[in-house]
């Protein structure tokens, strides 16, 4: 039987070997991926996020289909999926292989977690800026749907910034619930993909009439509801309404309601005044920024669970250098020993350290130009810079172009007539057009977004 963790950690192999994947760009996005199945000679992989899916499919699906056919030339292709395309691909052949990925239910059907397994209460470090939102999600995991003494907890709302571990708690309710409480019916859908189905609902009706009201029944017949990164229900008033009629069915029947976003209700641009109440109903529970001790403790946390170590002083050094938030804090640490490891070095100090972050060490935006703007556009897409300074129209130069010169009107003080010169001698008028369709599209359009923060990241702005 073909071995699918051999396939794809020899394929890593290979990639480590690749001058187009360096150490940064292997630990953040392609050491994450995971082997599914095989489906029609196609690997399937699965990334952590859409972001992470999008990023792999643009910027290093070639390099991995060159590196996968070298180890299994019968396999020519690969195909990156999110956690909410995971059922579609979980009985794919008889392949199925990350037990992480899938419940068995019964000896004949395997059905996907949507919990990740190693987000628990366990290994959730918790400081001062945390603190309330853990014991809060711990009593909820506890005891769903119902008071603890006098304080109500139903919904739970949690928020705060990227990366701070509000997803984390989110599956460790799920898991502690699945573990303790197995009778439960447990929900679990980012606002997006709810979103997407509530669409996808709308435009049956016209062939089923029965597609919206059974959209709506999936939400309301669960002992546990949890939607996590609710600000994206912003300008989606329909979505709106339904959440709304299945939350007051929900709490009205005593099931517990978990939300989660990067803003308290009230900051969600257009949200409807009674969905807002609702979420407010409960309690708000906000995670802050890790102070040094706190960060000092994620790290030694980390590498417990990694079997990693590093020495005290590079422990501090990166606990002194990253401090916005713990995903990034987690990725540091990581970088360092996928580096260390790279130039054989079993024991990095700070020196290492400071080699292994020079490319995501925090860069003031003065100390950019627009050269290294437009040389990361041009990395990402995939484009020369001769082109992007061209006159050539292709679209995915043209669009590449309108993205560096948003970028650029937006990170640097330059005049426009300068911009223009910088942009192959354009007019200012050319360079306003440019970065206000950039602008406008933004508003819209998720995927472009991701794009530019992507570039961002590069730039470490």
């Amino acid at each position: 039987m073909i071995n699918l963790q051999d396939i794809w950690q020899d394929t890593l192999s290979e990639l480590l070997k690749e001058p187009s994947i360096n150490a940064v760009a292997y630990s953040i996005w392609i050491e994450k991926l995971s082997p599914v199945c095989i489906k029609d000679d196609v690997l399937i992989l699965l990334a952590p996020s859409l972001n992470s899916a999008e990023t792999v499919r643009k910027s290093f699906s070639s390099t991995i289909n060159k590196c996968l056919s070298k180890v299994k030339p019968t396999l020519k292709n690969t195909e990156i999926i999110t956690r909410e395309e995971l059922s579609f691909f979980i009985e794919a052949g008889d392949f199925v292989h990350n037990q992480e990925l899938v419940v068995s239910s019964s000896s004949k059907k395997r059905s996907a977690s949507p919990f990740i397994s190693r987000y628990t209460f366990d290994n959730f470090v918790v400081g001062e800026s945390n603190k309330l939102a853990f014991y809060a999600a711990k009593s909820v995991a506890e005891k769903p749907g119902s008071s603890d003494g006098c304080l109500n907890l139903n919904p739970l709302f949690i928020y705060g910034g990227v990366g701070l571990g509000k997803t984390h708690l989110l599956h460790s309710i799920g898991n502690y619930i699945s573990k303790h409480f197995p009778s439960l019916k447990i929900v679990y859908m980012p606002t997006e993909s709810l979103a997407n189905e509530y669409f996808a609902a709308l435009e049956k009706t016209s062939s089923d009439k029965n597609a919206y009201r059974n959209f709506i029944d999936k939400y309301q017949n669960v002992d546990v509801l949890m939607f996590d990164d609710v600000q994206f229900l912003k300008k989606k008033i329909g979505l709106q309404d339904a959440i709304f009629h299945i939350f007051n069915t929900l709490y009205q029947s005593g099931k517990q309601i978990i939300l989660s976003s990067d803003r308290p209700p009230k900051e969600i641009e257009t949200i409807e005044d009674r969905l807002c109440s609702r979420f407010e109903g409960g309690l708000l529970a906000d995670i802050g920024m890790p102070n040094l001790d706190m960060r000092i403790a994620v790290i030694r946390k980390k590498m417990m669970l990694e079997k990693v170590a590093v020495s005290d002083d590079v422990v501090y050094f990166l606990a002194e250098t990253i401090d916005t938030n713990i995903r990034e804090l987690e990725g540091a640490l990581l970088k360092v020993i996928l580096y260390a490891q790279l130039i054989n070095k079993p024991h990095p100090d700070v020196e290492t350290a400071k080699e292994a972050l020079r490319v995501s060490a925090p860069v003031k935006k003065e100390d950019i130009d627009s050269s290294d703007i437009i040389n990361a556009t041009c990395t990402y897409y995939r484009i020369s810079k001769a082109d992007l300074l061209s006159k050539k129209k292709t679209k995915d130069i043209s669009d590449a172009r309108m993205v560096a010169i948003y970028l650029v009107c937006d990170l640097l003080s330059i005049p426009l007539v300068n911009i223009g010169q910088i942009f192959g001698g354009r007019d200012h008028t050319t360079i306003i057009h440019a970065r206000d369709k950039i602008m406008n599209q933004l508003k819209e359009n998720k995927k472009l977004e991701l794009e530019i923060n992507d570039i961002r990241s590069m730039l470490n702005v």
